[in-house]
């Protein structure tokens, strides 16, 4: 196993167990108090919300994001503009990350670097047809929580080594945008709110489909998000297609 498999594997561990001592861990791996040490370290590091205590025998917290949530329903309380619209068959050729939705907070952490690693990437991409727009791909209301960090492209000539590219069918989608900093934990309570107040307008959210994250700059001042609606499609429910090259 290698040490950024190792790294993943922990921090889908600390999601399941919020509340731990560096001892614990260290004898769940199998590895020595020091090396967790420095793997807790590693996962500050990257963005994991971790509390410690200091001391041998001093624990850790990961610190939840009930403020994060209260932050977004308030923005979203205050701002009632949803506009309806249909988006035509859409190609998207970028960066992918998969995980089981039980560890959906990996997200937090990984996303981000998707878009730092697309940013060094994006000239590989041929046949880009938004310029200084890039598109977020997110189904994340199944078992599997799948992200793309790309941009548009006419049609999959080629695909750049490490990346995939994915075909949206022609659907109508609700959309609104999201002001602020790229937070991707304010991003996720923002979907989770705005399925919840579609629903209460009549609407129902396709939670099988994929959104849709429109980011105009880099970093984004605003991100316009599109969420899918159930049983709308002009595409006769045509399915995504996501294109892995061998």
């Amino acid at each position: 196993m290698t040490k950024t498999q190792r790294l993943i594997e922990l921090m889908m561990r600390v999601y399941d167990k919020p509340t731990f001592t560096a001892e614990e861990m260290a004898a769940e791996f199998g590895v020595s108090y020091r090396t967790m040490l420095r793997y807790l370290h590693e996962l500050s590091g990257m963005g994991v919300p971790l509390y410690a205590e200091p001391g041998r025998r001093g624990g850790y917290t990961l610190l939840q994001s009930g403020r994060v949530a209260d932050m977004a329903g308030q923005r979203i309380a205050k701002d009632h503009s949803f506009e309806r619209m249909v988006r035509p068959q859409t190609y998207v050729i970028g960066l992918e990350f998969q995980a089981p939705f039980t560890a959906v907070h990996m997200s937090q952490v990984m996303i981000p670097k998707l878009w730092i690693e697309l940013e060094r990437r994006q000239h590989e991409i041929p046949r880009q047809t938004r310029t200084g727009v890039k598109t977020g791909v997110s189904l994340s209301r199944t078992r599997l929580y799948h992200y793309i960090a790309g941009v548009e492209v006419s049609h999959f000539h080629e695909v750049p080594e490490g990346m995939v590219g994915i075909i949206l069918p022609a659907r109508e989608y609700v959309v609104y945008t999201h002001f602020g900093a790229p937070d991707r934990a304010e991003i996720d309570q923002t979907f989770l709110l705005l399925m919840d107040k579609l629903r209460q307008r009549g609407l129902e959210p396709d939670i099988s489909g994929y959104a849709l994250e429109i980011r105009p700059s880099e970093p984004p001042s605003s991100i316009t998000i599109h969420i899918p609606l159930h049983g709308i499609n002009p595409s006769d429910d045509s399915p995504e297609f996501v294109y892995r090259p061998l």
